[in-house]
């Protein structure tokens, strides 16, 4: 359905496949990491916001990497920021990954080979980057938000941050 969707814009507007991105919020995160694992070929870049991903993914064979910006509040009472869970909704799902772990799974499936972390007043952004296919693996970990909209990431606009990261990503 999203690849068809694509497929109707690009017929029909001056579209620059290279650089498609996705973004989700929640159930929308989780469905960003969907996207970034089974239509990798059509995506540059996904950022996702207080969501996860199963612990034992179904597949995630990837076409081509995709970077990936994940921002999470530290407590977030609906998807927890430490600990993995259950998924009650559908039993298919299983166990979800704590954020911790979302995120290592990323950067080690890339072969991400550096780190920078900077500490600010409400976040600590931690980047991981040399990682194959020259893509990124980014982290927004938001102190003491629960599962909101953070109006600012370091001080910046949240907005901002998002489209510098994403539009910073090509499919080339």
């Amino acid at each position: 359905y999203v690849e068809a969707i694509i497929d109707q814009i690009a017929s029909r507007f001056n579209l620059d496949e290279s650089k498609i991105y996705a973004t989700g919020y929640s159930l929308g995160s989780m469905f960003t990491y969907e996207l970034a694992c089974h239509m990798s070929d059509r995506f540059a870049a996904i950022a996702s916001h207080a969501g996860t991903m199963p612990v034992s993914p179904d597949s995630c064979e990837q076409e081509s990497n995709v970077s990936i910006m994940h921002l999470h509040g530290s407590n977030d009472s609906i998807i927890s920021y430490d600990n993995a869970w259950d998924w009650k909704a559908w039993d298919s799902v299983g166990t979800m990954m704590d954020v911790p772990s979302l995120v290592e799974f990323w950067k080690n499936k890339y072969n991400c080979q550096s780190e920078n972390q900077r500490d600010t007043s409400n976040t600590q952004n931690t980047v991981y980057f040399d990682c194959d296919e020259d893509v990124r693996v980014e982290h927004h970990r938001v102190n003491g938000a629960d599962h909101e909209w953070p109006e600012t990431l370091g001080g910046d606009s949240t907005h901002e941050v998002i489209w510098t990261f994403l539009n910073s990503f090509s499919k080339d």
